[in-house]
């Protein structure tokens, strides 16, 4: 009988250790590291979702250059694309899933935590342009915590990954899906703390709306100075002695600069805030998902179960990825770097500021030697 490579195919058979086994054999899903056989349509659709969607952010990217928005979604695409990739060599060669095994675990793991690191970067660029004087920390903190904290599980979820690849026994296998665990909960807790920095943020800003439609700010209340202490402005006092009453000036600490403004008022901004935060819960719930899934153990009833993978990792993430593609950054933002914009706002408006509390003086000596 000549020989063969292992994993040669000759009428729906594998050659292996020297000898023929079909589809039957090759099945057994009990000795399978999966606790199952992958499907291979469902693993295949997903390879081909997140190759598309890859492509999708990486055109994106380049065309609106959003640097740090595309560079995580392309990092999370191609983590998504290499776990599908090795689903689908798992599924269609079953002698050789030990590397393909590891490799989705780590890839599928890990990815999330770059969709979240973008979306800490928007929440940021978000109180820029609607003011974070209401914002319980400035934008740059908001992206080194949540961006660090996103590193930190980041760190843990490979590091527990790579121990429960190379560890020789249970309990190094046991100790690095704990690691692993302990930073998807890490991610799941910053998430968590993340939603309610929004929600108070969103809070905060509709009442300072609120105040904005039913208030003359030329007459600001005492209430008002107490709420926003830091929003001031050059007005008249109107008592014609000359001076100058300061409460909201062009631009205070904080606040959203004008040219920011089409933005603020646009229907399709808050269409896409709601499409992002979807995305957002949909990773959210995969990550709960996931803490489920590994709390069980390697051989855990969820683990070995492909169904409750497919639907609440793969399809939540998914459906994640392809909200992400429709409401990229760029539908409101087109290419403008916000960062950039507030700071030149800012330096244009301190510019101005100057120049008219050169002339106010003069002005109020004037209207004094007229009135005289």
């Amino acid at each position: 009988m000549p020989t063969y490579p292992d994993g040669y195919y000759v009428d729906g058979s594998e050659y292996y250790n020297g000898s023929f086994y079909n589809s039957t054999i090759w099945y057994d899903s009990d000795m399978s590291q999966y606790g199952y056989v992958p499907r291979k349509g469902a693993n295949l659709a997903g390879l081909i979702i997140f190759d598309i969607a890859l492509a999708v952010h990486i055109s994106l990217g380049i065309y609106y250059r959003q640097i740090w928005f595309g560079v995580c979604m392309v990092c999370m695409c191609g983590l998504e694309l290499g776990g599908y990739i090795a689903r689908y060599l798992s599924a269609r060669n079953y002698w050789f899933q030990g590397d393909n095994f590891i490799a989705q675990i780590v890839c599928l793991t890990i990815a999330p935590a770059f969709f979240m690191a973008a979306i800490y970067f928007l929440f940021a660029e978000a109180t820029i342009i609607w003011g974070y004087q209401r914002s319980r920390l400035s934008p740059w903190n908001y992206s080194r915590i949540f961006i660090a904290m996103d590193f930190i599980s980041l760190i843990l979820q490979a590091a527990g990954g790579a121990l429960s690849a190379i560890g020789d026994t249970s309990d190094e296998v046991t100790r690095g899906r704990n690691i692993m665990l302990g930073g998807l909960s890490f991610q799941v807790f910053a998430t968590t703390l993340f939603f309610l920095f929004c929600a108070d943020y969103a809070l905060r800003t509709r009442k300072w709306q609120k105040i904005e439609r039913s208030h003359d700010f030329q007459n600001p209340t005492d209430e008002h100075k107490a709420d926003y202490p830091d929003r001031q402005a050059i007005i008249p006092t109107g008592n014609g002695n000359g001076k100058i009453s300061r409460f909201f000036n062009d631009i205070p600490t904080g606040a959203a600069p004008e040219k920011f403004a089409r933005i603020r008022n646009s229907r399709m901004t808050y269409v896409y805030i709601c499409g992002i935060m979807l995305s957002v819960i949909f990773v959210y719930i995969r990550s709960v998902y996931r803490i489920a899934e590994l709390s069980q153990g390697w051989n855990g009833y969820l683990m070995e179960t492909e169904g409750y993978f497919l639907i609440l990792d793969g399809l939540m993430v998914a459906i994640a990825i392809v909200l992400s593609c429709i409401f990229y950054p760029a539908i409101v933002l087109g290419r403008m770097k916000v960062t950039q914009e507030y700071k030149e706002a800012v330096r244009m408006a301190e510019s101005d500021r100057a120049k008219e509390e050169e002339t106010l003086p003069n002005l109020y000596q004037q209207k004094e030697e007229d009135m005289a």
